[in-house]
């Protein structure tokens, strides 16, 4: 990544600024100018998902957040609007001390992808949506507290759209994703879903349901975000070695043999007559319409709709027959087709 130094740049970087060939004063001065190109870095907490692997998070996410508009709109019989305001790389415990006291975490993992990943719903959130299913509006004001149990089991059809939309959202990418809920914590310091110091992304969505305001963060550990940018990767290059291909003798051969076995309608046009509507509705069994062709023109022979050939018409017993000879010139350029097939 453009950021990242490697230890050679860092030794010549630290021998420039002992030799007085970098002016520190000068790039202190220019540091603060609003037109300034230099950006801080935490070597502390180096950034190691480029932002063209998070824009496929965001993607997931983006479709995630119109899945809980509707979803819970008809859930809840209210006005919904759910929006991706973040989307952060931090250290786990950074994404802990985030988070209040009391708070109401969700540990679920996403099988077949590796680690555990933690959805945080604010108790604002909580408490409001819990008010309007006992038939409130949510404009309540309570000390925010830890949910009883009675109250975490009224709660759970909503936590459990959020799980089914998530997973919804993520087929999109990945078709045979299972997300399944591993237990749920008041407490953000007993979630144990990595390390410390793990990386970790962290999204924050925006919820207002009817009165109700609050938050929804969803965290994810790197060996999963790892394993889904490598899914895309080999995706991507299944793909373009699909399209980039060049189709061997065997494949063109059973490609035509494919072909040799549609059955195409095939139809020879007599010819054509205009009449007036009158004329139309006194036709009868028996009445002889005069068609713009002779007896003695060749009849184009239609397949599948397309006019291909010219024929002459004529009549073995009981079955009539259409002898083809020639290919309309407007046609002349179409496929090869050997005419004298009927001469073998």
């Amino acid at each position: 990544m453009a950021n990242v130094l490697n230890q050679d740049e860092i030794n010549s970087l630290l021998g420039a600024m002992e030799d007085g060939s970098i002016d520190l004063n000068e790039s202190e001065g220019n540091k603060k100018g609003e037109d300034s190109p230099i950006e801080d870095y935490d070597f502390h907490r180096p950034n190691l998902i480029t932002k063209d692997q998070l824009r496929s998070f965001q993607d997931v996410h983006e479709g995630f957040t119109r899945e809980m508009v509707s979803s819970l709109s008809l859930f809840l019989r209210t006005g919904v609007e759910f929006e991706l305001v973040a989307t952060e790389q931090l250290q786990y415990g950074e994404f802990i001390k985030t988070l209040p006291g009391v708070t109401h975490s969700v540990v679920f993992t996403a099988d077949p992808l590796p680690g555990v990943s933690v959805f945080d719903v604010n108790l604002s959130l909580i408490f409001g949506v819990l008010d309007m299913l006992l038939g409130g509006k949510g404009d309540i004001e309570i000390e925010l507290r830890v949910p009883t149990d009675i109250e975490i089991a009224i709660i759970t059809p909503f936590i459990e759209r959020i799980i089914d939309k998530l997973q919804t959202s993520w087929r999109t990418v990945m078709k045979d994703i299972v997300l399944t809920q591993v237990n749920s914590e008041s407490d953000p310091e007993y979630i144990q879903a990595a390390p410390v110091d793990a990386p970790v992304v962290v999204l924050t969505f925006d919820v207002k349901i009817g009165f109700v305001n609050g938050t929804i963060n969803i965290c994810y550990p790197l060996p999963l975000i790892q394993a889904v940018n490598e899914y895309l990767a080999s995706a991507a290059s299944q793909m373009e070695s699909y399209y980039g291909q060049k189709t061997d003798r065997e494949t063109k051969q059973n490609l035509l043999n494919s072909l040799m076995e549609v059955e195409l309608p095939v139809s020879a046009r007599l010819g054509e007559a205009i009449i007036s509507g009158s004329e139309l509705l006194r036709l009868k069994a028996g009445d002889v319409l005069v068609l713009n062709s002779s007896v003695m023109d060749p009849l184009p022979l239609n397949v599948a709709g397309k006019e291909m050939f010219l024929g002459k018409p004529g009549r073995i017993k009981q079955n009539l027959y259409l002898k083809i000879f020639d290919r309309p010139q407007k046609n002349s350029e179409g496929p090869d087709i050997n005419l004298d097939w009927h001469n073998g």
